[in-house]
């Protein structure tokens, strides 16, 4: 394999791991729209929820390179699922998380599992894609309950925190299915950048209410 083809399927995997799926995917359900901050903050927001899925699309700077795409999401508990694939299905990748175990299948990289996720997609890629986090951080609020939030207005967006050496900015905000979930988010990490926009969001069939009811 010639260092170009390695380079390009090396940052096509990294645009997968970053939650993308080739541009040739649709997208099921046309996104909210948004809402103003004064009205979107009274509805709840879905850091809560125990599962959910989503699709949308994205646009990732990384390696020096830029790629658009779509992508897909499910989160169950602290596990998730997520597909990937360029145009006419190329490079395919699938993800899982099961207790902390991630199995990377890629069309071209073949299998890859490990105990640490952000490890290994820096193995496979060289960019330190932060896997673990993204549960929380789709829903726009940082993994760690402890992690600052710096309130934002106008034009700069709604809010931004840190973590893990990136940092996530929400962008704005949408109210689906009575929940507060963002529109837009925008992840950086020195030269790395991955924006992010949300449709397609269905809460899952159990979220902390009815988890509650006898």
């Amino acid at each position: 394999m010639s260092p170009v083809t390695r380079h390009h399927r090396h940052l096509s995997l990294a645009a997968a791991l970053a939650l993308t799926l080739g541009g040739c995917a649709s997208l099921g359900t046309p996104p909210a729209a948004p809402v103003p901050p004064e009205v979107a903050a009274t509805a709840p927001d879905a850091r809560q929820l125990a599962a959910w899925s989503l699709e949308g699309k994205a646009g990732v700077r990384f390696l020096g390179q830029s790629v658009s795409a779509t992508y897909k999401w499910r989160r169950d508990g602290g596990d998730y699922d997520a597909e990937a694939a360029g145009p006419l299905n190329q490079g395919y990748t699938t993800l899982s998380s099961r207790a902390g175990h991630v199995v990377i299948e890629n069309a071209w990289l073949g299998r890859h599992e490990s105990d640490d996720a952000e490890s290994l997609a820096r193995a496979l890629t060289s960019v330190p894609i932060p896997l673990s986090s993204l549960n929380a951080w789709l829903m726009g609020w940082p993994a760690d309950a402890a992690t600052p939030v710096t309130p934002l207005t106008g034009e700069d967006g709604v809010r931004e925190f840190s973590e893990r050496d990136w940092t996530t900015r929400v962008m704005g905000e949408q109210i689906v299915a009575g929940y507060r979930i963002p529109t837009r988010l925008v992840m950086t990490r020195d030269h790395n950048r991955i924006v992010l926009t949300l449709a397609g969001w269905r809460p899952g069939p159990e979220t902390p209410e009815t988890a509650a009811t006898p």
